[in-house]
């Protein structure tokens, strides 16, 4: 089996309100991918962050935006192929409110013991 991370983004607009209502859902996802055996971790993205650019090194306080979406979770699953990680990417209940899923082989960790 391999490794995707899906990073799930939700558009501006979508408010506090409407991630309270979505939550029953993604927890059946959620349970549904733990009962399978393809749930690996996910990581909810706190509401600030920060980003460091350039060479002066500017700290800006801001979301990850791409496409009018920000990015609020990412999420790791088992999968033997990217097209299955794709199907299980469609569980997502973000994309019935406009959302995306972006899904990403993860690239198998070298493990160096030292001597």
């Amino acid at each position: 089996m391999k490794e995707f991370m899906l990073l799930v983004r939700v558009p501006l607009s979508y408010s506090s309100e409407l991630a309270k209502a979505v939550g029953p859902k993604w927890d059946k996802v959620l349970e549904n991918w733990k009962a399978n055996d393809v749930y690996v971790t996910s990581f909810p993205f706190p509401p600030e962050g920060f980003s460091i650019t350039g060479i002066e090194r500017t700290i800006k306080k801001e979301w990850i935006i791409a496409d009018d979406r920000k990015v609020v979770s990412a999420i790791v699953l088992r999968a033997a192929t990217f097209e299955a990680a794709l199907e299980l990417a469609k569980d997502c209940p973000i994309l019935d409110h406009d959302g995306s899923v972006e899904v990403r082989e993860i690239m198998p960790r070298v493990v160096t013991v030292k001597n």
